[in-house]
């Protein structure tokens, strides 16, 4: 007789982290584990793209362009010990239990549709003639054929950028996740959006430097130099690398792990 316990699928999470000259994510990757421990009951695994493209984003902490390493995550199919992966930015605070709800429902593959900035304006298109894009904050794929499918396009999509660069009319020249999976999933699905792919609700993110960001019972509050918002308690996107580095990020991880 088998043990069923052998029959179960393990799950984890995969973050991809590579340090910079001024950041490091490593560190940040380290710190939102523990709220994905805790809130998801999931391991954890950080994965170092080095070698990877190097690309210059902006920096909503310096206002200058900065070094960005965010090549690699197409082999997270590959390199993902898991059998169902979440694969997460590792700027993404984990503070409730929706992607373990989930999880058991994905076939192939789940990716997040709709971001919704609480503090900034931001396009949802890759260029003024081009598609919506998704964002690969939050990607839950299985060992399936179809996710292989998916991280294969990716790769190939990320190795021949400038040639889907201008195919799909995309305003930015460097290399952008976000743009290779909108790609890699249009292609897949018949140069079509497929709903079924895409996780059921608008994920929220910060897009300035905030100056706080506290929890206080069933609360989020937010404040940047302009005003304050306030949210139910959920978890949020966190562009600003320099506050996920902050005393006060590893206060609110502290306060949300020993609840």
């Amino acid at each position: 007789m088998k043990n069923s316990n052998a029959l179960e699928k393990s799950k984890g999470v995969v973050i991809f982290a590579t340090n910079t000259e001024s950041i490091d994510y490593v560190k940040i990757a380290n710190r939102t584990s523990r709220l994905i421990e805790h809130y998801l009951g999931l391991p954890v695994t950080i994965l170092d793209a080095s070698p990877t493209t190097k690309n210059k984003r902006y920096s909503v902490d310096t206002n200058q362009f900065e070094q960005w390493r965010n090549g690699g995550r197409s082999q997270a199919y590959k390199l993902s010990p898991y059998d169902t992966t979440i694969l997460l930015d590792s700027d993404y605070l984990v503070l409730d239990d929706n992607l373990k709800k989930i999880i058991d429902t994905v076939d192939d593959y789940k990716i997040v549709r709709h971001n919704e900035f609480i503090d900034i304006n931001n396009t949802n298109t890759m260029g003024t003639y081009s598609l919506p894009f998704v964002w690969a904050t939050i990607v839950i794929f299985n060992k399936t054929d179809k996710a292989r499918m998916l991280f294969d396009m990716v790769t190939r999509i990320e190795s021949n950028y400038g040639y889907y660069q201008k195919l799909y009319n995309i305003r930015e020249s460097n290399f952008r996740n976000d743009y290779a999976f909108t790609i890699a999933d249009n292609i897949l699905n018949g140069y079509t959006q497929d709903k079924e792919n895409y996780l059921p609700w608008t994920m929220k993110s910060v897009g300035s430097a905030p100056v706080s960001i506290k929890l206080q019972g069933s609360k989020l509050f937010i404040k940047n130099k302009d005003q304050g918002y306030v949210l139910p308690k959920q978890s949020i996107h966190v562009i600003s690398k320099s506050w996920l580095l902050s005393d006060e990020c590893q206060q609110l991880i502290e306060e949300a792990t020993s609840a």
